[in-house]
């Protein structure tokens, strides 16, 4: 597991439009799940499927690295704490 951050600097990014869930089964169909306000959808056309995986792409490029995540994650920890 690896956690990315998004940067609050980041006005618009590709998640903005909610949560999506990619799965993938013992067979390798791809599916997608998204969730709305007041309803959810799981996708199973591929050409859906590309497009959420492509978004989630999108966000990977916008939010930070793992490692300047958990940098961050770091030092918001010690400033809680009081450590410098």
């Amino acid at each position: 597991m690896s956690i990315q951050i998004m940067p609050r600097k980041t006005p618009k990014h590709a998640g903005l439009a909610g949560p999506l869930v990619l799965l993938e089964t013992p067979d390798h169909d791809q599916l997608a799940y998204v969730e709305m306000h007041l309803r959810a959808e799981l996708y199973d056309d591929p050409a859906d499927v590309s497009a959420l995986m492509q978004k989630y792409g999108m966000l990977r490029t916008q939010a930070l690295t793992a490692e300047e995540s958990a940098r961050l994650l770091d030092a918001l920890l010690a400033a809680l704490l009081g450590e410098t």
